[in-house]
């Protein structure tokens, strides 16, 4: 189950309802990429560390091969100034260390008990 949820892309679905639905995403996103950060922490506790990396790095490949494919920014100036396919890592990345992250504080809170 924790392949399926994690090879989801992620990155390329944030930006790309960030491009369609400006200003009104602000909210839902920044909400609901953390709870699916959550659901994917919590989902991989038991996984070794090495492994959920590989499978984010080709989660953000692919996000930046779709994001090249589908994402039209509203104005030239949109992913200024670094450009999309950086933005595109960049969050992928983020998005990982959040992972790592509440994996490990799931880790903890149920190692407790």
């Amino acid at each position: 189950m924790w392949i399926v949820v994690s090879l989801i892309p992620i990155p390329f679905l944030f930006h790309f309802y960030e491009t369609t639905q400006y200003p009104e995403s602000a909210n839902f996103l920044f909400i609901g990429t953390l709870l699916f950060a959550g659901v994917v922490g919590f989902l991989t506790m038991k996984v070794k560390v090495g492994l959920i990396i590989l499978l984010n790095l080709i989660t953000i490949i692919v996000s930046v091969w779709f994001g090249a494919a589908f994402i039209t920014p509203p104005n030239g100036s949109w992913f200024s100034p670094i450009g999309m396919a950086p933005a595109i890592l960049f969050t992928g990345v983020a998005f990982l260390v959040v992972v790592l992250v509440l994996r490990s504080v799931f880790k903890v809170m149920l190692s407790r008990e």
